[in-house]
């Protein structure tokens, strides 16, 4: 009886929250989040959740920039049922509570007078109120970072619980969309800021740089020739994989810098995405004053970067076209330019610079058109499915697959879908080559079944607009007759986007594959702000964990403790969980502690070509299991 009122009660949490969400989410959608409506729907977020969490006060606050100060945004008491502002706090006086909240994604204390985090607070917040024992605070993560906290205190002394923690999380991030909705609204009434100033830098941005050149093209004189550069760091990506975005946001503000001490009118810079600038100069004087203007910038981009204690050198390639002959108008001088540095780039990684060809381009987007013809594609027989092992977490035995495409292209080789998928969408064939993925799963399902392997499953992508097309019930109803498999083997995965988009088409749909013994997969969760409104209200089976928290799971505690929060909720959900992106032992043994059902990763398995599968299933041929990976 005690279990049957405690799983009422966390369904009742559930739906409050859901219900709090959809007014959020609903006003936003009608742009009713503004500065005029924000105290309505904080104070009744407040009040609702003192009455979820059962607490006795309720409040929200917000960091400064600098994170040494709390402001109060409202509080709520559930004695004298009112909402009012309290004065500002600082880390000068309560130290130890703002690095113990900013250090972790829940803080839950059960005495606040004798816990070294909250004692400050027991002692000078509440002096004048010692009715307070337990506290229960969660961060606010907006986009810049660590924006707020939202805090929980109770008159009882309390236990707080997994649940309690992920209630009070997930409640957190909904303010953190609400809070990064509001800070939206408020850059697009400062109209210039948003449309012409990179944010991270403050370099005019790609929107200010095709207005400023197209203003000053519009007055020159007859004869006037410029030059537009194109540049990018080298191998940047891989300096962010291994020094982290923070580094390399520090290095791109650096590389800012000495961009604008070396650019004035007449010359035009910008920064247009990520490691990305572009450069619009004068070519006078035979090209020695863009000379010199350029190996002025690179003496200066030379120099080394120094940054987090190490010291960091970089290189550069570009592309030049020239005004007027390569280009007449600043978007184009900037795709042919871009489209010269990435043809330097096939010769060279490091230091390369191009010069537009014109012919070379036309013959390479000809080229590119024959070679992206996915209807002839499918025709030929091009496309091939891999197929990725899923194991039991905590044995490593195999107990399905994920089904993934790729492009075997006569002349280009293996292609992955990245480089075809968007343009299936937009043209519509995603359906054409969706419908194929699902036959050949369907097939090789046939196959393990008739080698006595029943229990494997295999899982399918399903882009959104195949999901919701009209026909896919009956499709795949006619291939279940014609190749006669259990539906249940068939894992349908979809992404969070979907399941946001329409919220009661998409339940229909799920009803109604789920009838037919489907499974439905929700894949990358986690990387969205409201899951909780379609895990209430779909037939969810399976929920797999997006590999950005699996890959910093080792080493970043606000990663591990989102996914112990995922797997938490799916097993109180009765939802099985599948973290993506294993690669190292490290992992699994983290992982295996946590409740997780299946995983999937290189640690076990590279995606395998049939070839490779039946080798496999030959491996283990007259076993009882098959264990990865493989010693």
């Amino acid at each position: 009886m005690q279990e049957y009122i405690r799983t009422i009660e966390t369904l009742r949490k559930i739906d409050r929250i859901r219900e709090q969400q959809e007014i959020v989410f609903e006003k936003a959608k009608y742009l009713a989040v503004n500065s005029a409506t924000i105290k309505n729907l904080l104070e009744n977020l407040c009040y609702e959740v003192s009455n979820i969490m059962k607490c006795e006060r309720v409040s929200i606050w917000l960091f400064n920039e600098e994170r040494t100060i709390l402001r109060s945004q409202n509080t709520y008491d559930d004695e004298t049922k009112e909402h009012t502002v309290d004065s500002d706090i600082s880390d000068k006086m309560y130290a130890t509570y703002f690095e113990a909240i900013q250090s972790q994604r829940t803080l839950a204390v059960v005495d606040i007078a004798s816990d070294p985090a909250t004692k400050e607070i027991a002692e000078k917040f509440f002096s004048n109120s010692k009715r307070y024992h337990s506290l229960l605070d969660a961060c606010i993560i907006l986009n810049s970072g660590i924006g707020g906290v939202l805090c929980c205190e109770s008159v009882d002394r309390r236990q707080w619980n997994s649940f309690d923690r992920m209630i009070v999380a997930a409640i957190a991030d909904m303010l953190s969309f609400l809070f990064d909705r509001l800070s939206r609204l408020t850059f697009e009434e400062n109209l210039y800021r948003l449309a012409f100033i990179d944010e991270l830098t403050g370099m005019k941005n790609y929107n200010a740089f095709l207005t400023q050149v197209e203003s000053a093209l519009s007055i020159v004189e007859e004869g006037y020739e410029g030059i537009f550069v194109y540049m990018n760091i080298d191998q940047f990506i891989e300096i962010h994989s291994v020094l982290g975005p923070e580094i390399a946001d520090e290095i791109i503000k650096v590389v800012s810098e000495r961009f604008q001490l070396t650019f004035e009118k007449p010359y035009y810079a910008a920064r247009i995405a990520f490691d990305h600038f572009v450069i619009f100069l004068p070519h006078d004087e035979g090209g020695r004053g863009f000379k010199n203007k350029m190996d002025k910038l690179f003496k200066k981009l030379n120099e080394p970067i120094f940054v987090a204690n190490q010291e960091v050198c970089l290189t550069y390639s570009y592309g030049l076209a020239y005004y007027p002959k390569d280009a007449q108008t600043p978007l184009k001088g900037v795709q042919v330019a871009r489209f010269a540095l990435e043809a330097s780039k096939s010769l060279s990684s490091r230091k390369g610079i191009g010069i537009y060809d014109e012919d070379v381009h036309n013959s390479m987007k000809q080229s590119m058109r024959s070679e992206m013809n996915l209807r002839k594609a499918l025709d030929r027989n091009e496309f091939r499915l891999f197929y990725q092992p899923q194991v039991h977490c905590d044995t490593g035995e195999v107990i399905g697959f994920e089904a993934l495409i790729r492009w075997q292209h006569p002349e280009r080789g293996l292609i992955y879908p990245n480089e075809f998928i968007e343009l299936a969408e937009s043209t519509g064939f995603i359906i054409s080559i969706g419908e194929w993925v699902i036959v050949q799963a369907l097939e090789q399902l046939k196959r393990f079944k008739e080698l006595g392997k029943d229990e494997l499953t295999i899982s399918v992508n399903l882009s959104p607009r195949h999901f919701l097309q009209k026909n896919l019930p009956l499709y795949l109803q006619k291939c279940l007759e014609n190749i006669q498999v259990d539906p249940k083997n068939l894992l349908l995965e979809i992404t969070e986007s979907v399941a946001l988009e329409r919220h009661e088409v998409v339940k229909k749909r799920i009803e109604t594959l789920s009838e037919k013994g489907f499974t439905i997969s929700i894949d990358d969760f986690g990387t969205g702000y409201s899951a909780f409104i379609y895990l209430q209200s779909f037939p969810i089976t399976q929920l797999k964990i997006d590999m950005a928290f699996i890959k910093q799971i080792e080493y970043d505690d606000k990663s591990r403790a989102i996914v112990l929060a995922i797997i938490q909720l799916g097993k109180m959900l009765n939802i099985r969980t599948v973290a993506e992106g294993v690669e190292t032992k490290e992992q699994w043994d983290i992982l295996k502690g946590t409740g997780c059902n299946e995983l999937q990763g290189f640690y076990f398995s590279k995606p395998l070509a049939e070839d490779e599968l039946n080798e496999m299933l030959d491996h283990f041929k007259g076993r009882s299991s098959m264990l990865l990976p493989i010693e």
